[in-house]
Order: C-alpha cells, then structure tokens, then sequence
C-alpha cells in the first residue's frame, strides 16, 4: 500500500534533505509572515504535483493535495482514528466482521452543488480496482469480496462485494474480518468520484485543475498537469458541507526544491511553512517555528530480483552490511531520523493482548559489518565470475535523497572492492516509471504506512503485491502474510505471529535493505495554528488550519 511512497508518500513518502547551509542557528524567523488579517498562506514544496486522480495517485504528495481537496467516507483525526465525514456516522459491521453498512452524510455535495450519492463511491471503486494506471493501489480493496478475482481478470468489476442500499446508503462485504478496514476507508483509492462528470471530461478527468470536481474542505487552482509548473492553490470550498470548520480561503503552494531557498523565503516572511532536513535541523531548531513530527516512515534500498545478480544473496547482504545506519542519522540525515531496525517503525502495531510494541519485541534485525560483508562479496563474484559491479541507483529528486545517495555510493565503493555505484536522481514521476519497469539495479525509496499495522509496510514485498518493484519473491514470507490476513486475520496472537516471522524470513534474506526510520520537520509560521499531521495516511491536512491574529 502506498502510502505514501512518499513516496511519503503509501506509496512512497517523497520529502527534502541537506544542500549547504545558508542560515545562522541563532537566526529567530519574522512572526510577520504572509498578512495574518487574511486567512491566506503560503507553502513551499519540494516537487511537482504528480496527479489528482483519487484512483491513481501513489506518492505521497499527491495525496496530501486530494485528502485536501476530496473527501471520503471518514477522515483521519488528530490520533489517526476514523470520524465520519462523506459517512454520517461509524459504519454498522455484522457481528462476523464481514459486512459494513453505512450511511452518507446527506448534506456532502460536490463543488458544482450536486449532492454526493452512493452511486458515486461505487462509481469509483470500480473504477479504480480496474485502472491500469495505479495497480500499487490495488491491494486497498483486497479485502473486500471479489476483489482478487476481479484483480485476476477472473470476476468483472460490477461483481465487487459493495453494493447501494439507498441512495444514501453503501453496504460493503469483506471475505475476511479486517481490524484496520475502517481506517483504509480514509485514504484516497476509496473517495468518490461523480460518474457525470468524470465521464464527461473522458481523459483530460483530473488533467488540471480546471477538469475536476472536488468534495472536499478545498478546490485546487493553477495546477497546470502532472510535472507541469511550480505552483498550484486551494481555494476554500464554498459548497463543503462543512465550510464553518475551514478557516482558510487561500492556501498558495510553490514548488522550492532547495531547502535553502525555502528557508530564506521563510526568514523573509513570504512563505509560512517549508520542510527541512539534516543540517538545517540542527541549524533552526531553536527557531519558534521549528516543528517536528515522527511518522511511521522506512528509507530503504529495493533490490532488481529479475537479475541474475541480485538473485544472488551474499551479493545483497554485502551491500546491507556496509551500511553504518548510526553514522548516517546522526552525520548525515541529523534531523531526528532514527537507524532503522527492521521494516517496521516504532509505534505502528502495539500488541493489543501485550502491550509491547511490534519494532521492540522484533529487536534490531539489521547490522554493520564490514568484514564480513567483504568476505561474502568476495565470494559472491567467484560464484558469479564477475571481478567488477556497476550498480546503477535510482530515486527521486530530492535534497535529502540526492546527500543519502551520495553517502551510499561512498561507502559502497570503498569497501566492496570492484563496486561502482552509478546515482540516477530523477522527478518523481519519472523515478516511479522506472520503479515499475524494473529499470534499476536498486531503488531507493521513503514509503509511509497507510494504517497502523505492521502488514501496511510487509505487505510490499509480497509477491503479488504491484508495489513490489524489485520483484522480491519468497513462497515462506507470502504465506506468513497470507495467514495474518485470512486464516489468523481474527486470532491476534497467531497473527502477530505470523508478521514478525514475515518481517525476520525478508531481512535474513536482505530481501530488502532498510535503511532508517524517518522524522519530518519543519519550519511554520508560529501564527499558523491546527495543521494536523497524520501518522499514517495522507499526512497534512489543512482543513482546521488558521492564521491567529
């Protein structure tokens, strides 16, 4: 699931990094930022708009701007628990778990004041379970009947297990009980779509934002297409349902891919929020507007499967072993960003019966050792009768990506003799296209959890799963993934079970090499109040934000 990749991101979480610094720590920001008699603001942002079609979008950006400006059955609060929103209320779930019934909330309408139905959340669901432009969405609707089978070609889309009781009125059936189901409903693969609309503008649906049609606290302005310009704006929603809770009427968004410069529009008071990272963490923490916020988010290397040689395990586990994870948090990231200790971040999954945390009780499945990484990279090229690898590394543009894919190539190529690491930085939208081509030795992405679960990250890698870019296959970890999410999906202990052993058969393997747990911060008007920042879904919601007087 993306989360945002982020490719921040489910999928991938996307978000900036270090260049040179250009401010002075004692350096205190202007509290005379954008004019605080109106409720208009300014944001800086590290890349372009990717997309705003709810079915399609995967990276964490993209996200952010649709949870903004559409709205599904719930919305994730300020703890990350579901509240009824598109929906009047919680859903009625059948005491096996397997049905929900819920009802809309008659007052939810669209931007052109067309009330939203229940024709226009199955609309969408069909829609999406069958776009060929997003199928790293697909495992969202997984759990719902018919869906594999529809995913397989092997059940139309209309035989999806949803299904309206009235108009206002959806009733959806699971083929297994899930604990998680009513917080997915808050992400973006389930919003609704008007079908009237969507079919009328064929395919320039969501080509800007002059072809689309909102139901959410915004509608978006100045988005020129994917890719396509450095700047986009939300407008408050006049037709929202609930309008008096948005305070905001404007919200202009530039696109600054230089941390630097961002800070320097800040200091100067033109922008009232831009992100940073490393160095310029260390520099603004004692800046006013200094925030940080700790989100379930894994940086790791992806290896290309396909290939002979990274089929090759010492090959994977050398260049894992390498890795100083302590060095590169605390010298090169330095923004709060903690070593990673297996795929799952502290505080996602707490054992219910327990107590304990899924990253504890797992212990640190990863380690740094140089020695033994150039033993079996030594042995690895006998085996495959190479004496020199060029590796070509892809991700995605950004400061933060482009210092840690720098860090990379260095240690790499200092200690495993014959290794040259190529770095490939590209846009993001270019980056995911070769993602998903397989065009890469190994990639590099952040990817956010989309609920608080421990399958929201496994489930990456499993081997069906269309994120699963580097086509990692292991028949033992698709079926202790499998089980959590049938068989044990209602005995939490055998599930919890099942997940650690999941995440322990990837790691040994170094299947995937994770790389550190990542924390975002930022620099925010201090005058800039009730921006809500979500652990897990799309993360920056500003539909209760406020300019304080």
């Amino acid at each position: 699931m993306k989360k945002r990749i982020g490719i921040y991101s489910g999928l991938i979480l996307l978000v900036v990094f270090l260049a040179s610094c250009s401010t002075n720590s004692a350096t205190t920001s202007s509290t005379s930022q954008v004019d605080s008699t109106k409720q208009e603001i300014t944001l800086a942002n590290a890349q372009e708009l990717n997309t705003i079609d709810p079915s399609n979008a995967i990276d964490a950006n993209s996200r952010i701007v649709i949870n903004n400006i559409y709205e599904g059955l719930y919305r994730l609060d300020e703890s990350n628990q579901p509240v009824p929103a598109g929906a009047a209320e919680l859903p009625e779930i059948s005491a096996d778990g397997l049905t929900y019934t819920i009802k809309l909330n008659d007052k939810a309408t669209w931007s052109n004041g067309v009330k939203v139905t229940a024709d226009d959340y199955l609309y969408a669901w069909n829609r999406a379970i069958t776009s060929e432009s997003a199928a790293e969405n697909l495992p969202y609707f997984t759990n719902i009947k018919n869906a594999k089978e529809i995913i397989a070609g092997e059940k139309a889309a209309s035989e999806l297990g949803v299904r309206k009781i009235a108009d206002l009125t959806v009733e959806i059936t699971l083929h297994t009980a899930s604990s998680y189901f009513s917080s997915l409903l808050a992400n973006p693969p389930f919003f609704p779509l008007n079908k009237a609309y969507t079919e009328s503008q064929g395919e320039e649906f969501s080509s800007d934002s002059d072809h689309a049609i909102y139901n959410g606290p915004f509608t978006l302005g100045d988005f020129a297409g994917p890719g396509i310009g450095g700047s986009w704006t939300y407008y408050k929603n006049d037709q929202y349902w609930d309008q008096e809770q948005v305070k905001l009427d404007k919200i202009d968004v530039q696109v600054i891919k230089e941390t630097n410069s961002g800070i320097d529009l800040y200091k100067t008071g033109k922008i009232d929020q831009v992100a940073i990272s490393g160095e310029y963490v260390k520099n603004e923490v004692s800046d006013q507007g200094f925030v940080s916020e700790n989100a379930p988010t894994i940086a790791f290397f992806g290896y290309n499967h396909t290939s002979k040689i990274y089929q090759n395990e010492k090959i994977r586990q050398a260049i894992s072993l390498v890795i100083d994870r302590e060095a590169l948090v605390t010298n090169i990231l330095g923004d709060g960003s903690t070593v990673a200790t297996g795929i799952v971040p502290p505080k996602l999954q707490i054992n219910a019966e327990t107590g304990k945390d899924f990253t504890d009780e797992a212990g640190n499945l990863l380690k740094t050792e140089v020695t033994e990484a150039q033993k079996l990279w030594a042995e690895a090229k006998k085996e495959l009768n190479i004496e020199e690898l060029t590796i070509r590394l892809i991700s995605f543009d950004s400061d933060r990506m482009k210092s840690l894919a720098t860090y990379i190539q260095g240690t790499v190529e200092e200690n495993l003799a014959g290794a040259k690491v190529e770095v490939n930085i590209s846009p993001v939208g270019v980056f995911i296209e070769q993602a998903t081509k397989q065009d890469f030795d190994i990639y590099m992405p952040t990817w956010g959890a989309d609920y608080a679960d421990a399958s929201s990250l496994l489930s990456l890698f499993q081997s069906e799963s269309a994120s699963n870019w580097g086509k990692y296959h292991n028949p033992e970890y698709d079926k202790q993934l499998a089980e959590a999410n049938s068989t044990n999906a209602n005995d939490a202990e055998a599930r919890w079970a099942n997940l650690q052993a999941a995440q322990k058969i990837i790691l040994e393997e170094a299947g995937v090499t994770p790389i550190y747990f990542q924390s975002s911060a930022f620099l925010r008007n201090p005058k800039l109040k009730g921006i809500v920042y979500h652990t897990t879904g799309p993360s920056l919601d500003y539909k209760s934000a406020y300019l304080e007087d």
